[in-house]
């Protein structure tokens, strides 16, 4: 290697090793994360599996992606690929996850992580027993919006807070979409619920105390719309409603003693610009973000938590907790609104 080389990086002594990557199903969230991955400087696909090898390699012809496999298993026989990226149905994100591990690959499973605590306890005790990084793939978490959220609450900017709503709803219409399953862990709560409680958890930093919620399921055998309370103690109330059959609402309210603080699009803002909005009585703040991938930032995290040993900026308690209060809304809704404590 020459003196230039070893000045400007351009030889192999400052090359950061690739994560190679391999991508569990042909699901539309994973044609929409292969390109996030593959933009990241030291993150590739290298292969994709189907239960279906035709479905599988006109998935990766379309994407670019070298390998196609007709199962999974397939997929994680694979000594090349490194990480899995687990988009697959609610119902299999426990025994895929478990099964990745036990190949020896790091893993990114979708949200929500599991289908109740229990079992998202048991993956996080594979991926401990195998020393192997195990992720949620709450993206929206890596928007640079978040973290400025997260420090204007720690900063008191509102003042002490008081409530906070969220809204997240569309029309799902497809009658054969999985999300309308039971068997396959359907419904508003697992699909968009999740987001909700996970934001507001982290917002006021700690688990609510008690909880209320109702839901309206039809004939479906899930959850259409859920209407969910959280009581976090210290005069912290939190409410959300999600819902399949409404119209689009994505959006977070924020009160303090001091300020009200409004997110527009936080849970899927890929793509968009976004706007925070902050009033404190006639004062009105409105602070504008261009349009980021939250996804490459979340994989170009996952690299560096694996290759680099780096503390994961959200544990994997958060992704226990978080189904802690799915399982305890469920419970109340089950029970017609009875208030559950945790």
């Amino acid at each position: 290697m020459d003196i230039l080389s070893l000045k400007t990086g351009s030889g192999n002594l400052f090359r950061k090793p690739e994560l190679n990557w391999g991508i569990m199903g042909t699901a539309r969230i994973a044609k929409q994360m292969i390109p996030s991955i593959n933009a990241t400087r030291n993150n590739r696909v290298v292969a994709v599996a189907s239960r279906d090898l035709t479905r599988a390699r006109q998935f990766a012809d379309g994407l670019q992606v070298p390998v196609a496999y007709g199962s999974y298993e397939e997929l994680l026989l694979d000594a090349t690929v490194q990480a899995v990226y687990i988009p697959l149905t609610n119902d299999e994100h426990k025994p895929w996850t478990i099964k990745a591990l036990q190949a020896g690959k790091h893993v990114l499973v979708e949200k929500p992580m599991a289908l109740n605590a229990d079992e998202a306890q048991e993956m996080v005790g594979v991926s401990v027993d195998k020393s192997l990084v195990l992720m949620e793939s709450f993206n929206y978490r890596y928007h640079s919006r978040i973290q400025k959220v997260l420090e204007s609450i720690k900063k008191d900017e509102l003042g002490r807070l008081r409530f906070l709503h969220s809204s997240f709803s569309f029309q799902l219409n497809n009658p054969d979409d999985f999300r309308l399953v039971p068997a396959k862990g359907g419904g508003a709560l697992y699909d968009l619920g999740c987001y909700c409680i996970d934001l507001q958890r982290l917002i006021v930093g700690r688990e609510p105390e008690a909880l209320q919620a109702r839901c309206y399921q039809g004939g479906s055998g899930v959850d259409l719309q859920m209407q969910v309370s959280l009581d976090f103690g210290n005069q912290i109330f939190g409410s959300f409603d999600v819902a399949f059959n409404a119209t689009f609402q994505n959006m977070v309210r924020i009160l303090g003693t001091e300020g009200v603080m409004t997110l527009e699009w936080p849970f899927s803002a890929k793509g968009k610009n976004v706007t925070t909005i902050i009033e404190r009585g006639d004062d009105v703040q409105r602070i504008n973000y261009r349009p980021e991938d939250t996804s490459q930032r979340l994989v170009e995290h996952f690299y560096e938590v694996v290759m680099k040993k780096e503390v994961p900026l959200y544990p994997l308690s958060e992704s226990i907790n978080n189904m802690v209060v799915i399982d305890a809304i469920f419970q109340s809704a089950i029970e017609d609104g009875k208030l559950v404590y945790l």
